[in-house]
């Protein structure tokens, strides 16, 4: 596999007046993997999602050092419906990015926005909606949904650009189990079809079916866990990492 997503020295804070949210961080993302970036809530993972994905600094200003790369290509360098094209990201409050009434104008409204044709979009839809199984959903309205189901469809809203990157920013934190082996399932399928998946959590059990694991304190990354080592190695690792 070959770098897909990468980082050289980015650094970033929100103002002049407000220190480092992130200091330097250089990290290779491989094409086809799961990378998980765990940390305790407020070192920075967030922030760096809205980087690796180009919120920062299309949409959310600040002060930026160092540069994002995708493909080698500098993020700065994509318009934005070419980024929406490469990247998507599912949040982990998925209700603010649900706001239509049924799932199929969900999947459909990226589409739209991008003048593609009703044809196309008849056809995207109906394989989006197939490739993750969710074909009962498409005339139901999202937020009737349980929390799993809402989740698989603001990863399909993004899946109907067809983007190599998708990004999990906390999207597994608030479910229950059954919901979040929804996602899992999810997940992993998208990776096996080719997907690059990054995955950031704080939860032990959400973090194990990565590939590699980017452990992230204080706006940097201080180590790197390989997966698909035991999970009983990974636990005590992780439990360590957390109560450090």
């Amino acid at each position: 596999m070959r770098t897909i997503l990468e980082t050289r020295e980015l650094s970033f804070s929100y103002s002049e007046e407000h220190k480092k949210v992130l200091d330097s961080i250089n990290i290779n993302i491989e094409r086809g993997s799961i990378t998980a970036i765990a940390g305790l809530s407020g070192c920075g993972k967030s922030t760096l999602a809205f980087c690796l994905s180009g919120i920062i600094p299309k949409s959310i200003l600040g002060k930026l050092h160092g540069i994002v790369l995708i493909d080698g290509k500098d993020i700065k360098e994509f318009s934005l419906p070419n980024l929406s094209q490469k990247i998507g990201v599912v949040f982990q409050n998925v209700d603010n990015q649900l706001f239509l009434p049924t799932t199929e104008a969900e999947i459909a409204f990226a589409l739209e926005n991008l003048c593609f044709s009703y044809d196309d979009i008849h056809r995207i839809v109906a394989n989006t909606l197939g490739t993750l199984g969710i074909e009962h959903l498409r005339h139901k309205n999202p937020s009737k949904l349980s929390g799993g189901e809402k989740h698989l469809v603001a990863i399909a809203s993004v899946l109907s650009l067809d983007p190599e990157i998708i990004i999990l920013d906390e999207a597994l934190s608030q479910l229950d189990e059954e919901n979040r082996n929804l996602v899992i399932n999810a997940i992993e399928m998208l990776s096996k079809k080719g997907k690059t998946i990054v995955l950031i959590d704080h939860r032990v059990e959400n973090l194990i079916i990565a590939d590699s694991i980017l452990l992230m304190r204080d706006g940097t990354i201080i180590d790197r866990i390989e997966g698909g080592q035991s999970h009983e190695f990974l636990y005590n690792r992780l439990y360590k990492f957390f109560l450090q």
